[in-house]
């Protein structure tokens, strides 16, 4: 949809709703206010003991599908035992605990304890699983799937394509990608009879499984399982102070990350070419660490104002030995100049912020914030070698450093308990080393103004407006091969940008409120001969919600975006010779009813959604091309349910839920290992399932 039309579609949603408030806010006084001062609760119950909930049952799934239970473990055909839990104890002395524990039968598990004595210690323990089924459409002749090492099987005869490999369909055979994440947290908080407070807290991820990677032997390239066993360890420790104008925290945080698999290497599936590797070799992630020191202050001046400061200091290392540069001995590659990278990167970072309420109807906001990050890596000229195959002249690393600034004001002003209005200023600075630009700056002016009429109609109505501007952009001359000068990097290009929005809620009657929202973005890049030269985002948005009557519900959303760009690029290393258009459209839609019958002793309730994406990509080359097609997914999800309460403390829970998802990805489509003649791929196909899911539990309150 084009800008302006868009413009005009906000302006003509707000103009009837901004009429009413403008009329309604005139002459509106200060309502009274009601004295809650000796208010008493007669009825007020203190719980002490124990009291919770338990649930058990069973689920079952009808179909395989990595992609349905892609971050739940409901991804194998099957029936899967549910439980579910908390508990909470109140004691006499203000002692607590409180347990958790969710989807104990499927991958996705999680149980959590916390307790101690209110107002004094707290202590905590959690656990947590969370997988994620990446693929289960992946083929490969590479055998050691999971290990550091990937061999072709016996017999291999190697083809300069993937058509000529003739051992190759007798060889695929099937493997899972997938990672699982494993957490275990705890801590401890002190809180002494002073205004201070301790804690400490400590937790442990591990993350196993495989993921996708590529590895090149000059053009010829082949996807490979990679394998994944990280360990990171966290630690923070804090000191905080509240005062009644004082509060101020110190802290500590500290990160390390290990990888128990420092490369991987495969056996060429092709014929060696350029030196004859035979085996080629990738680094995998390398062990590192991050330590932070902050500090924070707050200060409250007076009832109508108030100050925070924060500041951080971090250090990130990395010194994981060099690798070989090549396993091909014939090229004789000389080693790298030290044996580690020595990597050292500084941070700082902090912020200052001021609130005043000027009068009872002004306010006041400043903010400004600094983050630097100053590369300390030491550099060397490196000999380095392309994908195992021939040596290159050296080259020397960039370290890379940048310094951003940025200031934010605003001011909020009520006319009236009905009308506000807020407008603001942001700038920002970054300034950078061996990039193409030492320095950008942006400014933005912001204008919200928040409505409300006596017909409980609210609304909401934003604007801005930003320009950023680079200093000089230049090819970095260390870069090989060289850019091209007339290509400019989005994130660091001259670029305007207006934004609108507007959001109405009514409260149409007692039990019926309806919401409308639009959003509208435009970006552009006026002196950007190649790359992103424009871009836009468009959403529109209805949600409804009623009590038809006493025992029955309704809710109502839809959600329409879409997002369009455009770039240039060149084949010829000069001027613009191709033109491309990205147009990306996504519709969601859902509604759902929940119902009580017998004298509120069963409760029923159905939901609804369905959502539709496309993506289209139109490329004009000045000559006749077949055209890409349409990137497509579709979802649609039913839900029933019914809740049967036998007693005041056990219930029966029924749940049926049926979900179809389909998509088209003309890069996956009919693609097989063989299909590309100088890639050996995984041939994974896009994803596609119906899916059924039956579930019955209890639950027992206690």
């Amino acid at each position: 949809m084009d800008i302006s039309k868009q413009l005009l579609l906000l302006f003509a949603l707000s103009a009837p709703t901004a009429a009413a408030v403008a009329a309604d806010s005139a002459g509106l006084g200060a309502q009274p206010l009601v004295d809650t001062s000796q208010w008493l609760c007669k009825y007020c119950t203190f719980e002490k003991g124990w009291s919770g909930t338990v649930d058990l049952g069973a689920t079952y799934v009808s179909e395989d599908s990595f992609k349905f239970g892609e971050y739940t473990g409901l991804n194998k055909k099957g029936a899967y035992f549910l439980g579910d839990g908390s508990a909470r104890f109140r004691g006499e002395d203000a002692n607590y605990w409180n347990i958790e524990a969710t989807d104990l039968g499927l991958d996705s598990r999680s149980v959590s304890l916390e307790g101690g004595q209110q107002g004094a210690v707290t202590l905590f323990l959690n656990y947590k699983e969370l997988p994620h089924f990446i693929s289960d459409s992946a083929v490969t002749p590479y055998f050691g799937t999971g290990s550091r090492s990937l061999t072709l099987p016996t017999g291999w005869v190697p083809a300069g394509t993937t058509g000529g490999m003739s051992a190759l369909p007798g060889s695929l055979h099937e493997v899972d990608l997938e990672t699982k994440r494993t957490r275990i947290g705890m801590g401890v908080s002190l809180i002494p009879a002073t205004n201070w407070r301790y804690s400490l807290n400590f937790r442990e991820e591990t993350k196993e499984g495989t993921q996708r990677v590529a590895g090149t032997f000059f053009f010829n390239s082949a996807q490979l399982v990679m394998p994944v066993d990280y360990v990171t360890d966290q630690i923070d420790a804090s000191a905080s102070y509240s005062g009644r104008q004082l509060q101020a925290k110190f802290a500590y945080y500290g990160s390390t990350f290990n990888n128990k698999n420092q490369s991987l290497t495969w056996q060429n599936a092709y014929t060696p070419l350029l030196g004859g590797a035979t085996e080629g070799q990738l680094a995998l992630p390398p062990d590192n660490q991050f330590h932070q020191l902050l500090a924070s202050l707050g200060y409250q001046f007076s009832e109508k104002t108030r100050g925070t400061a924060d500041i951080a200091f971090g250090r990130m290392t990395q010194d994981d030995p060099f690798l070989p540069p090549t396993l091909n001995a014939s090229l004789g590659a000389p080693n790298p100049p030290r044996d580690s990278l020595a990597g050292k990167v500084d941070t700082t970072n902090a912020s200052l912020k001021l609130v005043s309420a000027v009068t009872g109807q002004m306010q006041l906001n400043a903010a400004y914030t600094y983050n630097d990050r100053n590369n300390k890596t030491p550099q060397a000229a490196y000999v380095w070698v392309t994908t195992d195959s021939f040596v290159n002249a050296p080259r020397t690393n960039l370290p890379y450093s940048f310094t951003q600034n940025t200031i934010k004001l605003s001011a909020d002003y009520r006319f009236t308990p009905r009308l506000k209005t807020s407008v603001g200023y942001d700038h920002d600075t970054h300034e950078r080393t061996f990039q193409e630009t030492d320095k950008t700056r942006e400014d933005t002016y912001w204008a919200r103004l928040i409505a409300r009429s006596r017909e409980n109609i609210d609304l909401t109505f934003k604007l801005s407006h930003a320009q950023r501007d680079q200093s000089n952009y230049v090819p970095v001359p260390e870069i090989t091969p060289p850019e091209n000068p007339l290509l400019v990097k989005y994130y660091m290009a001259n670029r305007t940008r207006d934004s609108a929005g507007i959001r109405v809620d009514v409260a149409a009657t007692d039990s019926v409120t309806v919401g409308l929202g639009a959003d509208v973005s435009r970006d552009d890049y006026p002196d950007s001969a190649l790359g992103l030269t424009n871009g836009s985002d468009f959403v529109l948005s209805a949600d409804v919600s009623a009590m038809l009557t006493k025992k029955t519900s309704l809710h109502f959303f839809l959600n329409h975006e879409e997002i369009d760009s455009k770039q240039a690029g060149s084949q010829s290393f000069s001027t613009a010779d191709w033109f491309a258009e990205n147009n990306d459209k996504i519709d969601v839609f859902g509604v759902g009813v929940k119902h009580s019958v017998l004298e509120n002793k069963l409760d029923v309730g159905a939901d609804y959604t369905t959502s539709r994406s496309t993506g289209a990509i139109n490329l004009d080359t000045g000559t006749p091309t077949a055209t890409f097609p349409d990137l497509v997914t579709l979802l649609d999800s039913v839900k029933l349910y019914a809740t049967y309460h036998l007693k005041d403390n056990i219930s029966l829970h029924g749940a049926y839920w049926y979900e179809r998802y389909d998509s088209k990805n003309w890069m996956l489509d009919g693609v097989t290992p063989s299909t590309i003649p100088n890639v050996l791929a995984f041939g994974e196909q896009p994803p596609s399932y119906h899916v059924n899911v039956i579930s019955l539990s209890m639950r027992y309150k206690f």
